[in-house]
């Protein structure tokens, strides 16, 4: 009878939409759900560089401290509004604090991170031949960007690799996600590796009349619950060099970072069919 009245309540709060045990423990009953579950799990604390704390400290009055949870909660909100249309998402902010603080280290606990070089975005725009044949050429330009280390005519050839790149998550303890699968029954896994925030984007995207711009960029890697990688990479989105209201940027740049995370989980046939 107590399990029924759980149950019951499960569907309609988030707070009791967890089990109460550690990811180590037993497991529980998953909550009864039309959709299949995601599990969130935000970026660890040492995971977090920026450049500009200083300034929204000052515009908020807020310590280093603050302004990094503050991000870390926003952000791990915005991916749960975007995965409601598509799935059960769960969040640890969800937990009570210390079950949470638990749970979290024995994930930060099971894993590794690795630099993998940026995927490269497409934009599909309607060119020309001539432009078609010139984005070709650069395309092969920028292949050659590096070269691995290596001995040419007897002597040894190495080039810096100066390409983008941004952390991935490994998992290292081969029982993490068997004993997540065991509490959540997840589908998903989708790991908020780091948060970056830089004082200026690249000056290629800076128009003449306007100052130049900060840069925010989320890194991620989302697995299915048999460890199998769905996509990995990172969201980047800029915002005007003078906008220190932590609220703003949070409501503008964090739901569209979020979005395009979701998406990249569910695929662009399922986002085409909203």
């Amino acid at each position: 009878m107590k399990k029924l009245i759980l149950c019951i309540f499960a569907t309609a709060s988030l707070t009791t939409a967890f089990a109460q045990s550690t990811t180590t423990g037993d497991a529980s009953d998953p909550v009864i759900s039309g959709k299949n579950s995601v599990l969130i799990i935000p970026f660890e604390s040492k995971m977090y560089l920026s450049d500009i704390d200083r300034d929204l400290a000052q515009k908020n009055e807020l310590n280093f401290q603050e302004i990094k949870a503050k991000f870390r909660a926003a952000l791990d909100r915005e991916i749960f509004i975007a995965l409601k249309a598509y799935y059960n998402p769960l969040s640890f902010y969800s937990f009570e604090p210390k079950e949470s603080r638990a749970e979290l280290a024995y994930i930060y606990n099971s894993i590794g991170f690795k630099y993998e070089v940026m995927p490269e975005e497409v934009v599909v725009k309607k060119e020309t031949a001539g432009k078609k044949l010139l984005n070709k050429f650069k395309k092969k330009e920028k292949e050659k960007e590096y070269i691995e280390a290596g001995i040419q005519n007897g002597e040894i050839i190495s080039q810096v690799d100066n390409r983008e790149k941004y952390m991935k998550t490994k998992i290292a303890n081969e029982k993490l996600l068997p004993n997540l699968n065991k509490k959540f029954s997840a589908s998903h896994y989708v790991f908020i590796n780091q948060l970056d925030i830089k004082r200026s984007a690249d000056m290629r995207y800076v128009a003449s009349e306007e100052q130049y711009k900060r840069e925010i960029k989320v890194h991620y890697t989302i697995f299915d619950n048999t460890g199998k990688e769905v996509s990995s990479g990172a969201i980047k989105s800029r915002f005007a060099s003078g906008q220190n209201d932590i609220d703003k940027i949070i409501k503008i740049q964090f739901p569209l970072i979020a979005q395009r995370i979701v998406s990249n989980l569910i695929g662009p046939d399922a986002t085409a069919a909203e």
